[in-house]
């Protein structure tokens, strides 16, 4: 499992290229409307501030809640492995209808232009 440190900057440079690309395309496509943009934009800060809260958990028992400390360590790392996938896959969920409603924006024109540009 990744330290927190380094899921939270993952997290952190995941929303920030996302939102960045939102911008790009409203500089460059001159008809995209800009409260749009904005309210994409907002939603991002939004998933990255709560994702990045729910980063720091607890696992809510103690040591003294098992039989030894092997039982309690093997517990506690099952709880954070399955918070942390859960976690992920909620973000990487929100993030695909973030995209999904950046490239609702774009005319067919523009989807096709940019598939040129990528080499697709």
């Amino acid at each position: 499992m990744p330290s927190k440190r380094s899921l939270k900057e993952s997290i952190r440079y995941a929303c920030g290229d996302i939102a960045g690309e939102c911008l790009l395309a409203k500089m460059r496509f001159d008809d995209l409307e800009e409260d749009k943009v904005e309210n994409i934009v907002c939603r991002i800060a939004l998933l990255q501030t709560a994702t990045i809260d729910k980063v720091s958990t607890k696992f809510g028992k103690k040591c003294s809640d098992f039989a030894d400390a092997g039982a309690y360590r093997k517990e506690r790392g099952k709880y954070f492995k399955e918070y942390y996938a859960a976690l992920w896959k909620e973000f990487e969920d929100d993030i695909e209808n973030i995209v999904e409603d950046m490239n609702s924006m774009l005319t067919p024109e523009q989807k096709e232009e940019n598939k040129k540009a990528a080499g697709n």
